[in-house]
């Protein structure tokens, strides 16, 4: 059963719960253009209720069933969705799972919840990719769209309508970059997850995620042949286990 909640902006974000009244939840944090119903979030919601382990699954405003313009919101928008997520929804300590975009919300999230977030899991974090998306992506006439009618198309072979890059999305993401810092504060074990096959966020990313990160249970996975999306079933296999290794290190705590 879908629920909803209202933000700050009067918007209703859309989440998936399953209760249980397991010692932790775990909230998974879709990527940009994705959703609650993506192959990882679906697997992942699977293994929670096999596990008998809360779950939150939930759509970022102007995504999926949650309501909202995506031209007008931006990074620190979602990260807002996710924080009202964590504090209004769950009342547990958490693990929360970030892919994509969701890596770079996650890692956010986690800096400013230390008490609450137990544990920490980025498929192919994409911290800062709108710097990427400015400077190495988009051309001269997208740029252009951008600057005098607030928004541009990019095309993926993810979604053949391409996906809207708004001028909110860019300038919000400067105000929240992350990897420009010396560190990532965050003491809570970290799992990375990334595809040495990724085309759209290089694997250097995670290494140097990996690298600014200050806790000292933190560790990289790397796919081979995995890509960006990483919702193949061996794929999801992999993120499963890493779930699972996660869970029974912080029960043996």
């Amino acid at each position: 059963m879908i629920n909803n909640i209202k933000n700050s902006k009067k918007l209703n974000i859309s989440f998936l719960h399953y209760k249980n009244k397991s010692k932790f939840s775990i909230l998974f944090c879709p990527g940009f253009n994705s959703d609650m119903f993506g192959k990882k979030a679906q697997e992942i919601l699977s293994w929670c209720k096999n596990k008998k382990i809360e779950c939150v699954l939930f759509d970022y405003s102007g995504h999926g069933k949650s309501s909202g313009n995506i031209k007008l919101l931006g990074i620190k928008d979602w990260i807002s969705d996710t924080q009202l997520i964590l504090k209004s929804v769950i009342t547990k300590p958490t693990i929360v799972i970030g892919s994509s975009m969701g890596g770079w919300i996650a890692l956010r999230v986690g800096i400013q919840n230390p008490k609450k977030i137990i544990g920490l899991i980025g498929i192919a974090s994409a911290p800062d990719f709108t710097e990427n998306l400015w400077h190495n992506i988009l051309n001269k006439q997208q740029k252009m769209d951008i600057k005098y009618f607030g928004h541009t198309f990019i095309s993926s072979k993810y979604n053949p309508q391409g996906y809207v890059i708004s001028k909110k999305l860019l300038e919000d993401g400067k105000k929240s970059l992350l990897m420009k810092n010396k560190y990532i504060n965050l003491k809570c074990p970290v799992k990375l997850i990334h595809g040495n096959l990724d085309e759209e966020v290089n694997i250097q990313n995670s290494f140097d995620i990996l690298d600014k990160i200050r806790s000292n249970k933190a560790e990289l996975t790397v796919i081979k042949n995995g890509d960006h999306r990483l919702s193949k079933p061996e794929n999801l296999k992999t993120i499963i286990s890493v779930l699972q290794n996660l869970k029974d290190e912080l029960l043996l705590r």
